[in-house]
This record gives structure tokens, sequence and C-alpha cells, in this order.
């Protein structure tokens, strides 16, 4: 009994040594195990968090149209959204105020100079003087519709159609153009595609041979329809 009780006594001696050699719990945790622990709970340190935020903003710089007015017609108002196309903005035409009802223009489509154009203008009228066809015809010289030879513009659709069968029974190949229009004004809407407004160069240009026309800034996002840049 003696023997056992002597070990006993060196065992427990011995783990109480033990335990005094353990290095204690400091409390302190790794930085770096600190954040990942934060990472892996889908928390973000506010020193992570603001050049993050810095490169969001940068993102989200609002994206500026420019509202047109000051025109005349819807002639003048196509011809200007072409011309913009062709810098590669995007165009809508907007009609403020109350609808009125469309109107039709019978034209023949553009050819390929103002020399063509005017011989086929001669041409059409030699044809329509030899059968007798009260028919107004002149040629378009600005626009989209630029060396087209247009047959006259109606009110009516069933007038536009019956000139359009007239002239084709001749061996043209005439077109109807929809012309929309209201008792308000002509605005014409334009959006950067490249940048986040419609550059000074480009609006210079655009306004250069159109002095009546103004425009203001808005926020491409507030304008009405959704679908108003195709």
């Amino acid at each position: 009994m003696r023997y056992v009780a002597i070990c006993l006594l060196l065992a427990n001696l011995a783990y109480f040594a033990w335990t005094l050699l353990q290095p204690g719990d400091t409390g302190l945790v790794n930085p770096a195990a600190r954040q990942e622990n934060l990472l892996n709970t889908g928390i973000t340190l506010l020193s992570e968090y603001q050049p993050g935020t810095a490169e969001i903003d940068a993102q989200e710089q609002p994206l500026l149209c420019s509202r047109v007015s000051g025109l005349e017609s819807v002639d003048a108002a196509n011809s200007l959204m072409n011309a913009a196309r062709q810098r590669g903005l995007q165009a809508q035409l907007e009609l403020t105020g109350q609808s009125l009802p469309a109107q039709y223009r019978v034209y023949l489509p553009p050819a390929s100079s103002r020399g063509i154009a005017t011989i086929t203008l001669d041409g059409l009228g030699e044809r329509l003087a030899a059968e007798n066809l009260a028919i107004e015809t002149y040629l378009i010289t600005r626009g989209p519709l630029e060396n087209a030879v247009a047959l006259g513009v109606f009110s009516e659709l069933e007038n536009a159609q019956r000139v359009r069968n007239q002239v084709r029974d001749m061996g043209y190949e005439p077109e109807i153009e929809e012309i929309p229009r209201s008792d308000g004004e002509l605005l014409v809407w334009l959006k950067p595609t490249t940048s986040e407004r419609v550059e000074e160069s480009e609006w210079l240009d655009l306004s250069a041979e159109r002095p009546a026309l103004s425009r203001s800034e808005n926020l491409c996002q507030t304008i009405a329809l959704p679908t108003q840049f195709p």
C-alpha cells in the first residue's frame, strides 16, 4: 500500500508541473485570422469597403441625355436625328401636347445622286402629263429622304394609297411615310453611347447649320418611356 500511495503522489506532482508549463490563453486573436473569419461570414472591413465604394461610384455615374427644342417640323427633326445617328448617338422624336391625325407623304425612294434624282423627276413629270394626272412632284434636297422625289402629302391614307397606285402603274416603286403630328412642341432626345453625356463637340457639329436649336441635359432614366431608345 505504501508503494501505491507513493506512485499516486508522484503522478499528481507530475500532472501539476505539466499544467504549470502550458502557455496560457492571452485573449489575443491573430488579425489575419480575424479578417479571414470576417470574409467567411460575408462581413467586410471598413478599410476594405472604401476602395470598393469608390469603384462602384465610378461605375454609377449618371448618364445625361440632351433634350433638343426649336424644331420647326418633323422633317427638321428627322434630319437632326439622322445626323446624330451618323455620329453614333441614339435619337428619338417626342411630340408634346395633344396628338393630331397623322399625315401621309408619298415619295420615290432616294436616288444615289442629285443628278439621277433630277432625271427621275423630269421623266415622271412627263409621264404624269401624258396621263393627265395632277400630282404634285418635287425634289427633296435635305434630310433622311435627300434626293427622293416627293409625290404629295395627304391627310387621308386612302388618297395617299391612290396616288401610290397610279404612279406604281407607270413602273415606279413609290412608298408611303406616315408623319406624326401634335399641337405641342417637337422635341428630340439624344442619348450618348460611349460617354456619360453628349460631348460639346458633337453638339456643335449638329447645331452648326441649325442655329435655332437649343438643348438642355436631363438624366436619361427620367425620360418617360423606357422604349424611347430602341
